[in-house]
C-alpha cells in the first residue's frame, strides 16, 4: 500500500515538472522566448525592432526626462515598465549610432532613494540572475551569458557623489561589445548577429 502511495506522488511529481516545460524566468527576467525575439531582431532600425518585440512609435516615452539626450545617444524609452523583482523598471531599446547600425539591445532601469535600498535590490538582482543564469562569464563581473550572443550586465550608478542619491541599478540585455577582454570592431559584431540569425 505504501509502495502504491509513494509511486503515485511520484507520477504526480513527473507530471507537474513536465507541465511546467523546464525553468521559468525567475524575477521577472527576460524568458528564453523574449532573448530569442531580441536577438532575431538585432541590428534591425528602431521602428523594425519596436513592431517585432510588439510596440509602435506611440508606445515611446516622448515627453520623459531626458528624452532628447537620449536618442541622440541611441536610447529609446518605453511608456510602460516591467516589473522585475517586485521594482518597476524603466524600459529603454537600444540602437547604435555607429558601425554596424541597429538594435544593439535593451535595458531596464530603476532609483531608489537610499544607498541600503539599491544594495538589497542588487544583491538580490545578483542571485536572480546566477540562479537563472549561472555563474557570471567572465570571473569578478557581474556580465552573465543570457542566450546565443546576449549577455547581460548589472550596473550600479549613483548619484553626483559616492554617498549622494538617486541610486540607480541597470539591467541591460544586449550585444558585448568585449569579448574576453578585447573590444570588438563593428564588423566583427555583425559577424558574430549574422551567424546567430542564420541559425534561427
Amino acid at each position: 500500500m505504501l509502495r502504491k502511495s509513494l509511486m503515485a506522488v511520484l507520477l504526480l511529481a513527473v507530471t507537474a515538472l513536465a507541465a511546467c516545460g523546464g525553468p521559468k524566468p525567475a524575477q521577472g527576467l527576460l524568458t528564453e522566448d523574449e532573448i530569442g525575439k531580441l536577438e532575431s531582431l538585432y541590428l534591425s532600425d528602431r521602428d523594425t525592432a519596436l513592431k517585432g518585440l510588439g510596440f509602435s512609435e506611440k508606445d515611446l516615452d516622448t515627453e520623459g526626462d531626458g528624452y532628447e539626450f537620449l536618442t541622440s545617444a541611441g536610447a529609446y524609452p518605453l511608456k510602460s515598465s516591467r516589473s522585475i523583482d517586485g521594482t518597476d523598471f524603466r524600459q529603454i531599446l537600444l540602437t547604435s549610432v555607429g558601425s554596424p547600425e541597429g538594435l544593439y539591445g535593451m535595458y531596464f532601469q530603476a532609483s531608489f532613494d537610499t544607498q541600503e535600498e539599491a544594495g538589497a535590490a542588487r544583491e538580490a538582482l545578483i542571485s536572480a540572475v546566477s540562479e537563472l543564469y549561472g555563474e557570471p562569464a567572465y570571473p569578478d563581473t557581474q556580465r552573465w551569458k543570457a542566450g546565443e550572443v546576449t549577455e547581460l550586465a548589472l550596473h550600479q550608478i549613483t548619484g553626483p557623489g559616492d554617498n549622494e542619491g538617486p541610486y540607480t541599478l541597470r539591467l541591460e540585455y544586449s550585444v558585448p561589445a568585449v569579448v574576453d577582454g578585447r573590444r570588438l570592431s563593428g564588423e566583427e559584431i555583425a559577424e558574430m548577429v549574422r551567424s546567430v540569425q542564420e541559425k534561427q
